[in-house]
């Protein structure tokens, strides 16, 4: 029996777009740049894969620039110094997230460990820091985004469905990945970023996109545990997850071609 999916909407980072070297890299050198900025010595890597792994399968961080800064605040708690030693592993992480069961972490960090001193507020500077090292590049280095590539081949307007997009990027950084897609003419009125407000896992941005491509029941594509929180709460449609990262039980596929291509055999469209 064939699903009633009426349109597509696609998250970004891990969907359309390959990230693997530009966030993580971006947290990493955030989280040894704050360490120094408080004080505090570089003699580790710091932020891994592992928590990565772990930061993503919590609902709450959808926002990659916070989770420097939160973990910043966790590791200044327990004292400055190597930062080996005031750091936390990837297991001290998770005990910490399994107790927080909200969707916002920048109260929750505030509560929970406190924000350093630092001169002016500390959450900007870190934000600050990630956004200039994404966009811009420091130090001569090329800008972060140039690491990423396309995840999918078709142009948003060679899908047989209504088409939005739903993601936690700004516009500034949206623009980027268009430009890597050439989808540089997708309408700016189909796609919800935290400019307008919104943030992941609020169900509003389907909401909105729903009314705004005259649909009801769509495919969303998502990566990460606030993507799949977000279509849960919103209770219409199918979350089509990529990659191993979010939960749940629903289909899964390895990339989004392949997730496409079975959500066009449930509507009844067709593939490439």
């Amino acid at each position: 029996m064939k699903l009633r999916i009426d349109g597509v909407i696609f998250d970004v980072d891990g969907v359309l777009v390959n990230v693997g070297d530009s966030y993580p890299r971006v947290i990493r050198r955030a989280v040894a740049w704050g360490w120094e900025a408080l004080g505090g010595e570089v003699d580790c890597e710091g932020y891994t894969d592992e928590h990565q792994r772990v930061t993503k399968a919590h609902r709450a961080f959808n926002d990659d620039y916070d989770i420097p800064w939160a973990m910043l605040c966790m590791a200044r708690c327990r004292g400055i110094g190597p930062l080996s030693r005031s750091f936390p592993t990837p297991g001290e992480w998770e005990e910490e997230l399994a107790l927080f069961d909200g969707d916002d972490p920048v109260p929750w960090a505030m509560e929970r460990f406190g924000e350093p001193e630092f001169d002016g507020s500390f959450r900007e500077a870190v934000r600050g820091f990630c956004d200039r090292l994404y966009v811009e590049g420091l130090d001569g280095e090329e800008p972060y985004f140039k690491y990423e590539s396309p995840l999918i081949r078709r142009r948003f307007d060679h899908i047989p469905l209504p088409v939005g997009i739903y993601t936690g990027r700004p516009w500034r950084e949206l623009d980027l990945a268009f430009r890597l897609l050439g989808w540089e003419d997708f309408p700016r009125h189909l796609a919800v970023t935290p400019d307008s407000g919104i943030l992941k896992p609020s169900p509003e941005g389907l909401r909105i996109l729903c009314q705004e491509l005259n649909i009801s029941n769509p495919a969303f594509f998502g990566d990460s545990e606030s993507d799949r929180a977000a279509m849960e709460a919103f209770g219409r449609g199918v979350f089509v997850a990529i990659g191993d990262s979010p939960g749940g039980d629903g289909p899964r596929f390895s990339n989004v071609e392949e997730g496409l291509d079975w959500v066009l055999s449930q509507a009844g469209g067709e593939g490439p």
